[in-house]
């Protein structure tokens, strides 16, 4: 039976659905609102869960809801509350350095711990060094990154985006099952949920080397999935040692960022100190960051970096297939009109087959699907190849046909004004049925900029599914790249 509901009103009356009830009321009333929306099921949420779905999307009860069983679906279709994650129960290995936790011994990531899949090791090699590191003054746990010592280029030649989603998946789900509980336990209180973490990002070294579009594109992908599938779980991200360099990247990225999502973006200079030290205790800080701490006992200190020579490389761990998990999503543009409402798209399992790369999107209500791809100042001189495929999946309900256009957009500018690569035309239903040979497109991308391919229903009288794949070719020593 399901439990009565918290009545909406202006009172500060607190719901009771949650070991941290909130007492707002806006958010009581929202919450109130939210539940009878979901029906029964609504009991399966505590209030804090809910919550972060309802805020991701501006209290757009209806967005939120969309949001929060797409996410659900993802995660049953993909098992990923079966991933292994380290605990106090278990022996399994870590899948980057950890310090100061009663739930894990300090530890860095070793080949051969049990349930380290191959990909988990062989990244580190390209990886500029991160971190959990301790806690701030809110109780959330730190992360820490070492940005601007990233390989970008070798991550991407070497490391498939699958295998860095998934890497990306099992060390979210530690985070979230296991070090979010201990902060809760540790410093929660009846008036704060811990449920966020904060982010360093240090970008000492970072230089053109790291514009790669291959790596881009795999940023993109772990940026997606992060506001798609954990809405809410960023506290505070702090970018120091930001060079000037940053700006441009920067200018990218934001493109792909909820706004609630930017708001928590701090880019700092050189001068970064005193604001770390406001919000973290020096002997939870590193010293190379301002703070005290050494982590002296462990190998690497407080945040190992094979690239940076403070730890051995790790040995190469066995391969198992196995292990990896390959789901992701692709968000559509932040200007779009379907953010808010649509459907996510994600990568099924699998490989790719007859040039589709199992790409599913699910349009609704004459929204638009749009897909973006970064053609970085360095890649124009190869001229890249892009090859589109789609098309449908399954028909739901009625549609016509799909309106199919391509636009670039020039990094720094408007999210709007962009210049049309490829001219909008209609393709019937009945030209590319579900296991026909489909629709393909190919352009040469041959200015910088993020290209957005975009495809809206002819009608709006239901939903329909469809499957698409992409591919970049033409960059030198690669035979083309599943993207993201």
């Amino acid at each position: 039976m399901q439990a009565s509901l918290p009545t909406p009103s202006s009172s500060a009356a607190a719901s009771t659905h949650s070991k941290h009830p909130f007492k707002e009321p806006k958010k009581v009333e929202a919450l109130s609102k939210f539940r009878t929306l979901l029906g029964p099921d609504n009991e399966k949420f505590d209030d804090a869960e809910l919550m972060r779905f309802i805020t991701a999307r501006s209290y757009d009860l209806n967005g939120a809801k969309t949001q929060l069983l797409a996410s659900l679906e993802w995660r049953k279709t993909n098992k990923v509350d079966d991933l292994p994650v380290p605990g106090p129960h278990n022996s399994n290995g870590v899948m980057y350095a950890v310090r100061g936790w009663n739930s894990v011994p300090d530890a860095n990531i070793e080949a051969g711990q049990p349930n380290v899949p191959e990909h988990a090791v062989r990244l580190q090699k390209y990886m500029g060094g991160s971190c959990l590191h301790k806690w701030d003054k809110e109780g959330r746990p730190i992360y820490i990154e070492r940005m601007g010592q990233h390989n970008v280029k070798g991550l991407a030649k070497n490391v498939t985006t699958p295998e860095l989603v998934d890497y990306h998946i099992r060390c979210s789900e530690f985070v979230h099952q296991t070090i979010m509980p201990e902060c809760e336990e540790r410093f929660g209180t009846d008036d704060k949920v811990i449920d966020k973490e904060t982010v360093i990002f240090d970008c000492t070294g970072m230089g053109f080397h790291q514009l790669h579009m291959d790596g881009l594109n795999m940023l993109r992908s772990l940026t997606d999935m992060d506001q798609k599938a954990y809405p809410e779980r960023l506290g505070k991200l702090f970018i120091v040692n930001s060079p000037t360099l940053f700006v441009k990247i920067y200018s990218m990225i934001k493109k792909w960022l909820d706004p609630g999502v930017i708001e928590k973006i701090h880019i700092l200079g050189k001068d970064y100190k005193s604001v770390l030290l406001r919000h973290i205790d020096e002997e939870n800080l590193p010293e190379f960051l301002g703070g005290t701490c050494t982590c002296s006992h462990m190998p690497g200190g407080c945040v190992p970096s094979v690239i940076m020579n403070n730890i051995k490389p790790v040995e190469k761990s066995p391969t198992n297939s196995n292990l990896l998990a390959v789901p992701t999503y692709l968000r559509p543009r932040s200007s779009s009109t379907a953010s808010g409402s649509s459907i996510m798209d994600c990568v099924m399992p699998g490989k790719p087959k007859d040039g589709f790369y199992q790409m599913l999107s699910t349009i609704s209500h004459g929204k638009a699907c749009e897909y973006e791809i970064v053609v970085a100042d360095e890649d124009i001189e190869y001229q890249p190849e892009v090859v589109i495929k789609f098309r449908v999946k399954g028909i739901r309900a009625a549609c016509d046909g799909l309106h199919f256009t391509v636009a670039r957009f020039e990094f720094g500018n408007a999210a709007d004004n962009g210049t049309i690569v490829v001219p909008t035309k209609f393709h019937s239903l009945s030209e590319c049925p579900e296991g026909s040979e489909g629709i393909e497109v190919r352009f040469r991308a041959k200015d910088a900029g993020l290209y957005v391919l975009s495809w809206k229903p002819e009608s709006q009288r239901g939903l329909v599914q469809m499957e698409y794949g992409v591919t970049v070719d033409g960059m030198p020593g690669e035979q083309g790249s599943e993207s993201p």
